[in-house]
Order: structure tokens, then C-alpha cells, then sequence
């Protein structure tokens, strides 16, 4: 059977956003590029628009458009990867728009990757009635909550959501693969960066881990031929292809996250999502 994405049919509280949270932000992990955060490197103009972006989002949460505040911070995280605390703000959108699965896939991930916040507190107790609202039932495809179940109403909507979930299913594995095919051609070609040899090993990994889980939970998955791929000769040039092979990855993984509640896959991603962060784009950086 195709795992399905239930539609969300019903109204949570509105959570604001206050400006205070970037203040917040700023003071634990730094709007500058030097700041304690250092995995991964962004321009200054990179930067400034992120702040924009958030800003512009924080007026849109204001005027009650959660709609376009969502789009702004997703934007805006995208600009600034390492800026984790957006995950909060991405969360704090969609849950206020009523889109639960998002929601708690993005206050998880705040819980996740943020380490220290004075938000944290409030986001656990948040995600613990999102655990009790929010739950997908497999079998007959529905989102049922604590206070209402309601069909899908629209098969077409319906199909459309299935459609996206595993769309970013399959194209989280083709990045992974991608990556493996790559690294594995980087390995033969510079020898002496270790980078590729260790980031080969752990893509293939994850990239079977993840295809298992998505098996098991009946995730319709394509099948290609292999694409041809070719590695700079330049290492430090080659090393920057694989950062951004990492950074493709982190944003496939990312909807693979916010598009599935499936347990086992969401743990999967995660443990590839903090590789891929925290190891290899890391490693690819030091090498460019």
C-alpha cells in the first residue's frame, strides 16, 4: 500500500511570534557569519537576506497571512542553513495555520538542533499535545486529533499530498545516490582527501537505511539508471561540488521530514540530516 499524507481539516491555537525571538536568536547562535556556528559558511548578502526574509515573515505572521509567513522563513532558512532557530519560526507558522504534520516535524527538529533556547521549554510541551492531536492513521489515511477526525474531502487533494511525500522520498535517495556515485569518483580522482572515501561509505549507508524504511512504510519508490557524473580535477573545486551535493541533501531530507510521520523514517533522516550537517559538509568545507 502507498503511504498516504492525511489532510489537516482542523483549527489550533494561533501561536505569535514575537520579535523578541530574533533577539533571542542572535544571542545563541549569532546573526554574523563568525559567529558559533561555524559548519557552514554564508556570504554577508546571504546573511542580510535572511534577515529580511525573517522580518518580512514576522509581518506577515502579524497580519495574520501564516501562509506567507511560512514561505518567508522557509526561505529564509534556506538562505542561512545554519541558522536552526528558523526551525522554530517555520513551526511556529504552520502550526498557527493549522498544519499540524508540519508543525511538529519543525518543533522536533528546533528541539533537535537547538541545543540552548529559552524557547525549548515551551516547544516540548507544545510538541507533547501535537503527539496527542496530531496523530496519522496509516490505514485509512486520515489525521485524526483530540477533538476532531474528518475524512479527506477531495480524493484529488488527497492524491496530490501523496504525490509530494513521495516525491521528496524519491528524491532524497537520488541525491544520496548522486552523492555515493559521486564521492566514490572523488575517492579514485584525489586520493589524499579522506573527506570522500568516509562520505561515500556513510551516503551508501544511509541511502539503503533510508530506502528500508521507506519500503517497510510502503513508500511507492523509482527506478533509475544511474546518471553520469564528473568529478573536477581541481580537489579544492571538487570539494565544494561535494558541500553542495550536502546542502541538496539536507534540503531533500528536510521535506522527507516535514512530508512523513512515519517513526522509523523520520529517525533514518534525522541520523542522516545530522551527517550530513554536522560531518561531511563540514569536511568538504575544510577542504575547498
Amino acid at each position: 500500500m502507498v503511504y498516504a499524507v492525511g489532510i489537516v481539516r482542523f483549527r489550533q491555537r494561533a501561536w505569535r511570534l514575537e520579535i523578541a525571538s530574533l533577539v533571542l536568536a542572535a544571542a545563541s547562535i549569532g546573526w554574523s557569519p563568525s559567529g558559533s556556528e561555524s559548519d557552514t559558511k554564508v556570504t554577508e548578502e546571504q546573511l542580510e537576506y535572511s534577515k529580511q526574509l525573517y522580518a518580512e515573515g514576522e509581518e506577515a505572521m502579524k497580519a495574520g497571512d501564516h501562509g506567507l509567513a511560512l514561505e518567508k522563513f522557509r526561505e529564509g532558512y534556506r538562505y542561512a542553513p545554519h541558522l536552526h532557530v528558523f526551525t522554530y519560526n517555520i513551526a511556529s507558522a504552520a502550526d498557527a495555520m493549522g498544519d499540524c504534520r508540519t508543525a511538529q516535524g519543525y518543533f522536533q527538529m528546533f528541539v533537535d538542533l537547538v541545543e540552548e533556547h529559552p524557547k525549548r521549554r515551551e516547544v516540548k510541551k507544545r510538541l507533547e499535545v501535537l503527539r496527542e492531536e496530531c496523530q496519522y492513521d496509516a490505514e485509512t489515511a486520515q489525521l485524526n486529533t483530540a477533538t476532531e477526525t474528518e475524512a479527506p474531502t477531495s480524493g484529488s487533494r488527497a492524491s496530490k499530498e501523496e504525490r509530494e511525500a513521495i516525491r521528496s522520498m524519491n528524491e532524497a535517495l537520488r541525491e544520496l545516490d548522486e552523492a555515493t556515485a559521486r564521492y566514490e569518483q572523488a575517492k579514485a580522482k584525489h586520493a589524499k582527501i579522506k573527506a570522500f572515501a568516509r562520505a561515500a561509505r556513510r551516503k551508501a549507508k544511509h541511502a539503503k537505511q533510508l530506502r528500508k524504511a521507506a519500503l517497510e512504510a510502503g513508500v511507492e519508490l523509482e527506478t533509475r539508471e544511474a546518471e553520469s557524473i564528473e568529478v573536477a580535477a581541481a580537489a579544492p573545486q571538487a570539494c565544494r561540488e561535494g558541500k553542495s551535493q550536502e546542502g541538496r541533501i539536507i534540503d531533500a531530507i528536510a521535506q522527507v521530514i516535514e512530508r512523513f510521520d512515519d517513526p522509523k523514517i523520520y529517525k533514518v533522516a534525522r541520523r542522516i540530516l545530522r551527517g550530513a550537517e554536522r560531518r561531511d559538509r563540514r569536511s568538504f568545507d575544510a577542504c575547498s
